[in-house]
Formats: C-alpha cells, structure tokens, sequence
C-alpha cells in the first residue's frame, strides 16, 4: 500500500524526512508489511504509543511509522495521527482484510427444516441449527457449533468452532464469538432447604448487542427472570463470565478472569482488569477502571479508576499499600516504645 494512500484512508498528517535525510522517500512508497519499531525492515510500517519505546526512533529501520507528534531528524516518514494505536490497529484492518466467506451450507451440519438460515451465510460441517434458530446475512458457524432452538445470530456475525448459543438466545450483528464459550447456559441459580438445594428456573435470556467480541471459553449465563443484556461494542476478554440477570454497558472491556456475580449493573465505557471480580447486585458508573485481582464489593458511584479488595480510589490504596510496607518498621518501633514504657513505669 502506498503512503499518500495509508495516510488518506487514516485522515493521518503524512510528513516525509528532509530529503538530506532520505531522498528517495515520498508518497509513492510502498508499504508491504507490519512490524515492531525495534525489529521493523525497509518497507514496513509501525507505530509508537509508549514513551519506553521512543528509544528505538533513531535506530528503527522501518519505512514508516504512525504516532501523535511529528519528531524532527528522522529518516522514515511520519503518519501523524491524534490517536495512534486507533490508526495502527486500522492499519492492520486494511493490510489483513477478512477473507469473505463462500456461502452455503455443509451437508455434514445440521440444520433443522423450521430453522431460517440466510442464503449468504456459511454453515461449516457439524454445526447444529435447532428448531426455529435464525442465522443472518453474511454469519458464519464453524465446526462444532450449536444454536440452540429459537435462537437469533444477526448479520455479519462469526461463531468460531465448538460455540454455544442455547435456546432463545438473541446474538447482534457483527459479533465475533471465539471458540468455547458459551452464550445463554443456566444461571447459577438455587435454594437452600432443608433436603438440599432447589434449583431456580432460569427462564430469562441472553441479548448480545451489536459490535461486540467475546472471548474463547467466556460463558454468559442466562437470567432467572431478566435477560442477561452484553450492550453495543463490548469486549469481552477469554475466559470471561458474566453472571445471570447481570448487564453490562457499551464499549466495557473486560480481561481475562474477570467475573461479575448474578444481577451486576456496570455503565458505559468501564474497564475491568484480569481477575475483577464483583459480588451479587454491584452497580458500576460509567467511565470505571478498576485493576487487575480487585474485588467489588459495594456500588462505585463516580468515575474513576479503583484498585485493591475491596476495590477504593486507587489513591486511598496506594496509601494503604505503603502503609501495610512499614508495618514492620511500625512494629518494631512499638515495641521499642512499649519497653521504655515499661522501664519508666517501673522507676516510678
């Protein structure tokens, strides 16, 4: 791809070293491959977002890079764009385009007559459409599948092999789904009695909304009553679980572990680290962060990032933190103390 093209299609700032530098770069250059500023050859492209990684400017034999401000003195071009990671991972889009699917269904899958299976969708061998299921236009079902009845995938949407979607499930459009996880499983649901538990129906849903990507191995339970609600652009990390009636805002990312308990409400733009987890009936603002092994275990009503168990303003945590480190050091004072106590009580 061209450099005058790259840097139209990103609306990025194309600024070409001083030809003292470089003389034979310009916007007819030819970029063929994608690569780390440290380990990029001639003709590739990278990107800079980190601080730690400026070190490599001066030395990078990249042909291009993208990033937030054009620097002085260097011998590649600069595609300079206010959001640079964006404009990389569009990069990525445009030199890796997803390969379009040949429609059709395999006579190895099945696919019940009262399913609806749109005629530009593709069904790979041992997929299962029960009763009733609708998959949309352009969706894609790899091996191992299951769309249980009653079902809904929409338009554009892509179920890697061994995914489950159980009964009456609704899926968006231009979902992406990895392999393993689960959509719509029982909710974990019982009463305690004197013989044991009593299980709770879980006669809810799951709604998965448009745009979102779930994770290989998550699993999303469906609700007792409520419908379990993944909202607009979501991202959810592997081996992610969302719990039953819970219901997650636009463009929230969770990572890897994180676990919400039954009936969680968590708001737009919340970013929940590797091995969050919350208990039963939390409620989330927009616009949260919350670290990496933090536990939630009362409402966080104002934005703002949080660590620790339970999870607090992270600057109330990082004193805590440096607090807990002194204990030692506290202690031996004490006891430094409550000797000299000792003494003078024993003069007088």
């Amino acid at each position: 791809m061209k450099l005058n093209d790259l840097a139209t299609l990103l609306q990025a700032e194309l600024v070409l070293p001083d030809a003292g530098l470089a003389p034979e770069m310009n916007g007819d250059l030819e970029l063929t491959a994608l690569s780390p500023i440290a380990t990029a050859e001639p003709g590739s492209l990278t990107f800079l977002t980190q601080d730690d990684y400026a070190q490599f400017l001066a030395t990078t034999r990249a042909s291009a890079i993208i990033l937030a401000k054009p620097q002085a003195g260097l011998r590649l071009a600069q595609l300079v764009h206010k959001n640079p990671y964006w404009a990389f991972a569009r990069a990525a889009q445009l030199f890796f385009p997803v390969q379009p699917e040949v429609p059709g269904i395999s006579p190895q899958a099945h696919v019940d007559a009262s399913a609806t299976v749109a005629a530009t969708a593709k069904v790979y061998p041992f997929a299962y459409v029960a009763a009733g299921a609708v998959i949309g236009e352009r969706s894609v079902l790899y091996p191992g599948v299951y769309i249980g009845p009653q079902a809904q995938v929409g338009a554009d949407t892509v179920l890697r092999a061994s995914v489950v979607i159980e009964a009456g499930v609704r899926i968006g459009n231009r979902v992406l789904i990895h392999g393993g996880a689960v959509i719509g499983a029982d909710g974990f649901g019982f009463a305690p009695g004197e013989g044991g538990y009593a299980k709770i129906p879980q006669v809810g849903s799951v709604v998965v909304a448009d745009d979102v990507e779930i994770g290989a191995m998550a699993t999303i339970d469906r609700g007792a009553l409520e419908d379990t609600v993944v909202g607009r652009g979501a991202k959810l990390d592997d081996h992610v679980h969302v719990g039953h009636g819970s219901q997650v805002g636009e463009h929230t990312v969770m990572c890897a572990f994180a676990g919400l308990a039954g009936s969680t409400r968590i708001g737009n733009w919340v970013v929940l680290g590797g091995h969050t987890g919350t208990t039963n009936r939390v409620e989330i603002v927009d616009k949260v962060q919350v670290g990496a092994m933090s536990g939630v275990t009362k409402d966080l009503k104002e934005p703002g990032v949080y660590m620790g168990f339970p999870a607090r303003p992270v600057k109330e945590w990082r004193r805590d933190v440096a607090r807990l480190r002194r204990l030692d050091e506290m202690a031996k004072a004490i006891s430094v103390l409550t000797a000299k106590v000792a003494e003078l009580s024993e003069r007088n």
